[in-house]
């Protein structure tokens, strides 16, 4: 009997990559890395308070780097051992403070002298910090979840949902996944299968978290998407970058005049916010008329300033950087939540 084959264009669509991608993992590792910059601020303050103890007595010193190490090897066995949605924020909780303790010894490791103290660490924390955060974002946004990951997605929501129920938000998530799935033309019987295992999920009522997570998201949205927050946050910017590079000038010519020479460090605090500066500007002169470039400048304004200005900006002042990082990264959501109505503007017209 003769065999059909399969033109190479389908097989080649219809591959099912190695990878899967989890629908969820995008906020978890936002929310561990959120919980490892808590806890080396909660740290930070705490030694500070009580006079930097050591643990261990005269001849050892047990650093917080072990702990750290203890908290992340807790979380991959979690993970590991068990499944469901309760085990994974356990991982995530602990993994997030294990990754905090250890971060914040980064400048014991660099050093020959074990400086827990060495000026630069705060600086290359949050370089490793904005490096996690910008492999997360390319992972989950640079394409759309593919057939076999909403089905993959979808099963894994209903393999949960069989013990311990399910909220209206997931099981209709669920359902949204599966819908996308038979659209790209995956199996029928499979998209069945998941189908009828959402279908004998028990309804699990909607907790205080989830209540209070929509409240937030309404508000929010209310707050932050409207062409206002949009003006006040580039007014914002761009004040804060023309700070950045007056501060910047001024204590160059402070460096040359006085004969030290110039630093590197205030060489790139000028570049990053001189960049910032005309960006925003340019952008601010051209926003009316609610066009989406002006906004798309503004966005590369915001990154400039976490992205380039913020490092050298650590070096110099090490936490009290802090301020500066949430002026831009407060700006960064702004503009991308308003690009992401603009561009959703004209397909809601065109409906």
């Amino acid at each position: 009997m003769a065999t059909i084959s399969t033109p190479p264009e389908r097989a080649s669509r219809t591959r099912t990559p190695r990878l899967l991608r989890d629908a969820q993992a995008g906020a978890l590792v936002e929310a561990f890395v959120v919980i490892g910059i808590l806890t080396i601020l909660v740290t930070r303050a705490y030694l500070h308070a009580t006079g930097y103890p050591q643990v261990g007595g005269a001849t050892l010193h047990i650093a917080h780097a072990l702990w750290g190490g203890l908290g992340m090897v807790v979380a991959l066995v979690v993970v590991f051992s068990f499944l469901g949605a309760l085990p994974r924020m356990v991982a995530v909780v602990a993994g997030g403070i294990g990754f905090g303790l250890f971060l914040d010894e980064v400048g014991k490791f660099v050093t020959k002298t074990n400086d827990y103290f060495f000026q630069p660490s705060v600086a290359i924390m949050y370089v490793v910090v904005v490096a996690l955060l910008l492999i997360n974002r390319w992972i989950h946004d640079t394409r759309t979840q593919t057939a076999a990951e909403d089905l993959a997605n979808a099963a894994g929501t209903a393999a949960d949902g069989l013990t311990h129920g399910l909220t209206p938000h997931r099981l209709a998530t669920a359902r949204r996944q599966l819908r996308r799935a038979a659209e790209a033309g995956v199996d029928p019987g499979a998209i069945a299968g998941v189908e009828d295992l959402l279908s004998r999920c028990a309804p699990r009522g909607t907790g205080r978290l989830d209540v209070a997570g929509t409240w937030l998201r309404v508000h929010l949205s209310r707050v932050f998407d409207g062409p206002r927050a949009v003006w006040v946050a580039a007014i914002a910017l761009a004040l804060f970058s023309t700070a950045g590079v007056v501060n910047a000038v001024v204590t160059l010519a402070e460096d040359l005049e006085g004969g030290t020479g110039t630093d590197i460090t205030t060489i790139g605090q000028m570049c990053g916010s001189a960049a910032a500066f005309v960006l925003c500007w340019v952008a601010i002169a051209r926003l009316r008329g609610g066009r989406t470039w002006p906004v798309r400048m503004l966005r590369i304004a915001a990154l400039v300033t976490i992205l380039l200005t913020e490092v050298f900006n650590f070096v110099a002042e090490e936490f009290g950087a802090l301020i500066n990082v949430a002026v831009g990264l407060s700006a960064l959501v702004v503009f991308s939540r308003r690009i992401s109505v603009l561009e959703r503007e004209p397909v809601e017209l065109s409906e």
